[in-house]
């Protein structure tokens, strides 16, 4: 389209600027997908990435419902009306079902046909072939949609290979449910996907979110990730978000905000599916042939906490439980990565038959030792480590806290000595544990395997991270951080000395205990 930039009216202005950048061009054409929310910092990335002719291999993997869809859409209503007259363009898409692929292709047909902004500016596009699985327009530009990637090989028509492959959810459950179909998955990806594309200009475009462990796309999630931790070239440009960020804050809040996502979180849970949530909204997937634990070594609990007379107790079922309460902490040691793990600080109740219950915990990543204070002490920022530790200690009249002592974790324990000092709280008894030569999750699982086997863990059911590293366990889970200091919480703990008079059905104190204890010298 030729325009006249020394006189330009603003619908041609607004037009200029479409043509060059397609969050504008979806304002400007789509405003009923692109105006439903404030647009968010990611949907800028993904549409610069896209309009970016040079990037030949582009991975999209984000959250269901997070726009990467609607983008392609507009993606190729902007290439094909914005074509240059002495060109064309030639298209493929492929989707999960014919369902979504007849779908897409309706929604490229009706903007063609009936959008009155499209029609205003372009005039009618309509061309020879407009058919379920074929669409030409007039400019020559033709599209066509497949419910398989099998469906595009011989595809490539009119002399010329494919400019563009989109693969659009092309993963599902029934096409990842064996090897053998994972393995073919992948085999058409690299030997029907890419040989079909024009040699030297043709782009591959991969959306969708991982829907297996061994499936293409959680391979180049892995793949992608251990390159970027070794500071190696990738021939795939990777953009993947979580819908809840690390350090809790939601990805997209102007349209998913944290109330819908927990509304989703308890859906998934309440169903008996928790690990779908992870899947569809955290990119996260679990490897059922390696996990250690399945779903039923976990047990829940509902009830609250009570200290009475120097005295813990959980009220559960309408019984009162009196309960020793520790503290285990796995401090986050390596923070040059946002692959690193959290710090967790957790709490634990441990009753006089041995069961554990966890009572809340702290998972944060990049977090400081100590928190900046005041000349008052009020915390300026962010919360530390050894701050959280004090607070839930005091909060649960803890026995002891377990915190894991390695090299880079030494600060903490001066900072808890010296915190105690200004606050004048020696009665916090803090167990420093050294790892030791054992790997780490052999560690974490023969000191925990007892208790999941017996099913005396008890957790609640909004303790989605912990729940998801249990059922995940194993050598090929993401984050161990919240597991491993259940583990640590677990590792000195006992139970009360009490036992129940059968008469009386009250709780009667026995012989005292000691608990270990350590004193920051």
């Amino acid at each position: 389209m030729n325009i006249n930039k020394e006189n330009v009216s603003e619908a041609e202005e607004a037009l200029e600027i479409a043509s060059k950048d397609l969050i504008a061009f979806g304002k400007l054409f789509l405003p009923e997908d692109f105006m439903r929310s404030e647009t968010p910092f990611f949907h800028f990335e993904i549409a610069d990435a896209i309009d970016n002719k040079g990037i030949k291999q582009l991975a999209i993997i984000i959250p269901r419902g997070h726009g990467k869809t609607v983008l392609t859409k507009a993606s190729i209503l902007k290439d094909f009306l914005f074509c240059p007259s002495d060109d064309f363009l030639f298209y493929a898409w492929v989707s999960a079902t014919q369902k979504l692929s007849v779908g897409n292709m309706d929604y490229i047909k009706h903007h063609i046909d009936y959008n009155d902004r499209i029609k205003y500016f372009f005039g009618d596009m309509k061309g020879r072939k407009w058919t379920e699985e074929d669409v030409e327009l007039r400019n020559g530009c033709k599209l066509i949609s497949k419910s398989n990637v099998a469906g595009i090989r011989g595809g490539a028509k009119l002399h010329k290979r494919y400019d563009l492959i989109v693969l659009d959810d092309f993963e599902h459950e029934a096409n990842t449910i064996t090897k053998d179909a994972r393995e073919k998955n992948a085999n058409l990806v690299t030997a029907v996907v890419y040989p079909a594309l024009e040699p030297h200009t043709g782009r591959l475009r991969v959306n969708g979110t991982p829907v297996h462990y061994d499936s293409f796309i959680n391979n180049l999630l892995t793949s992608h990730a251990k390159a970027m931790d070794e500071n190696k070239d990738f021939a795939w440009n990777v953009i993947t978000y979580k819908a809840i960020k690390d350090g809790g804050e939601v990805l997209w809040p102007s349209f998913f905000d944290k109330k819908k996502l927990e509304e989703k979180k308890r859906f998934y849970r309440d169903s008996g599916q928790s690990q779908k949530f992870y899947q569809e909204y955290m990119m996260e997937v679990q490897s059922e042939e390696d996990s250690v634990w399945r779903r039923d070594h976990i047990k829940y609990w509902d009830g609250y906490y009570s200290h009475e007379d120097g005295i813990n107790y959980l009220m559960i079922d309408n019984e009162k439980k009196p309960v020793n309460i520790f503290i285990g902490c796995d401090p986050a040691t390596d923070i040059d990565t946002k692959y690193a793990d959290f710090s967790v600080i957790m709490v634990i109740a441990v009753d006089s038959d041995n069961n554990c219950y966890v009572l809340e915990y702290e998972r944060h990543r990049s977090i400081p030792t100590i928190g900046s204070k005041s000349f008052n002490g009020d915390i300026l920022g962010k919360k530390g480590v050894v701050d959280y530790i004090i607070e839930l200690y005091e909060k649960y009249h803890c026995t002891s806290a377990t915190v894991e002592d390695v090299a880079m974790n030494r600060s903490i324990f001066q900072a808890l000595n010296d915190e105690r000092r200004r606050l004048n709280k020696f009665d916090v008894s803090v167990i420093p544990q050294k790892p030791g030569g054992q790997n780490k999750r052999n560690r974490i699982y023969s000191g925990l395997s007892g208790r999941f086997s017996m099913g005396t863990v008890h957790i609640r059911k909004n303790h989605f991270d912990l729940e998801h590293e249990v059922v995940t366990f194993g050598p090929k889970m993401s984050h161990d951080d919240t597991i491993e200091t259940l583990y640590y919480a677990c590792l000195h703990a006992f139970p009360p000395n009490f036992v129940q008079d059968d008469d009386k059905g009250e709780w009667v104190k026995t012989k005292k205990r000691r608990a270990k204890s350590w004193i920051v010298a």
